[in-house]
């Protein structure tokens, strides 16, 4: 009888530990639930106070009880679709002005995750102008990138300055959105482009002129110019993108003179940059570069000829009867494209720098 009184109490015990246990799962789905539909709630409340401040209304009410990070969510829909005018007005919101501050707080953290955070914020509120350029020069290359893509959006020579010098940095993600920065600073960036070109023995100096190629100014040229004779293939196609970049009679002049260039990826881009320009009368010079040692410049002679038209595709079609089997297998390549080709914006054929085709001898 003892032993049987003993395991009903066990039992009994195990019950009660069991639906102790049902309960709080079941009291912890059951908050879940509420918290959901109260940031549901929060979430259509807070778009509504952003759409009628957007629409006009006087009043800036706040967007009621919502985390930071719903908060944020409902700021940056909003700020995706709307202009200056539109921003102004969100820029009235208290939340607008307390998330701001909370960013800046963030990009002043010794921790680098929350100082990322908070350049990530300021790209998407605006702002940050004296608390993010420090970032640029931060220990932390992906705080670097931020700061960098954060400057896109408010371009000045200075920064352009500090960008300029990113471009040799030693993180790859620093040295690439610091070129798709400035190309998008566009003539913001010109004087700090001029400045380093102009230095005794400028860093990444292919880079450099690289970008210069895509912001097109003709105030470029010159500088660019002054390494044409540099021992560095690379420097030299760069020059070659610039002078294409500039068109006019002198860019082509200029271009002409680097199809004798002992680097092949210097000639290429020189017919390639002649093929974008549209210069016709090159075409005799473009068709005898189709039997070219190196398949690259080959390749970018034969897409120039197929630009340019009529003339350059007379040259194409005699190709095919000559007595250079390159020449030939190129143009018949070309040709068989069943159309122009497709050059990038610089006037530089995508594949013009391809090396890994057959050479010749």
């Amino acid at each position: 009888m003892q032993l049987y009184d003993m395991l009903a109490a066990v039992l009994l015990a195990e019950g009660g530990v069991l639906g102790a246990g049902l309960s709080v799962v079941l009291g912890h789905a059951a908050f879940q639930q509420l918290r959901t539909a109260r940031l549901r709630s929060g979430l259509r409340t807070g778009r509504q106070v952003v759409a009628r401040v957007l629409a006009g209304a006087t009043d800036r009410p706040a967007l009621g009880r919502l985390p930071v990070d719903k908060a944020i969510e409902v700021v940056a829909d909003a700020t995706r679709s709307v202009d200056a005018a539109g921003r102004a007005r969100l820029a009235e919101l208290p939340v607008y002005a307390a998330l701001t501050e909370r960013a800046a707080r963030w990009c002043a953290s010794p921790s680098w995750p929350r100082r990322l955070k908070g350049i990530r914020l300021l790209v998407i509120l605006g702002g940050g102008e004296s608390t993010v350029p420090p970032l640029l020069e931060d220990a932390r290359a992906e705080v670097r990138s931020a700061a960098a893509a954060w400057a896109a959006n408010h371009p000045s020579p200075e920064l352009a300055s500090r960008l300029v010098r990113m471009l040799s940095d030693d993180a790859l993600a620093c040295r690439l959105t610091a070129h798709r920065t400035l190309i998008r600073m566009g003539l913001h960036a010109v004087p700090a482009l001029i400045d380093h070109m102009s230095e005794e023995t400028p860093a990444s100096l292919a880079t450099a002129l690289l970008v210069a190629s895509r912001v097109h100014d003709s105030a470029l040229m010159g500088p660019a110019l002054a390494h044409r004779g540099s021992s560095d293939p690379d420097v030299r196609a760069a020059v070659v993108q610039v002078i294409a970049s500039g068109g006019g009679s002198d860019g082509v002049e200029g271009l002409e003179g680097f199809l004798d260039d002992p680097a092949p990826a210097v000639r290429a881009a020189a017919a390639a940059g002649l093929g974008g320009l549209g210069h016709w009368p090159s075409s005799p010079r473009l068709a005898g570069m189709l039997s070219d040692p190196a398949w690259e410049v080959r390749r970018a002679a034969g897409l120039a000829l197929d630009r340019l038209g009529g003339p350059g595709q007379l040259y194409l079609q005699r190709a095919l009867d000559s007595s250079d089997r390159f020449a030939q297998d190129m143009a018949r390549q070309v040709l068989d494209r069943g159309g122009p080709a497709h050059f990038a914006d610089n006037g530089i054929a995508p594949d013009a720098f391809v090396t890994n085709g057959k050479e010749r001898g």
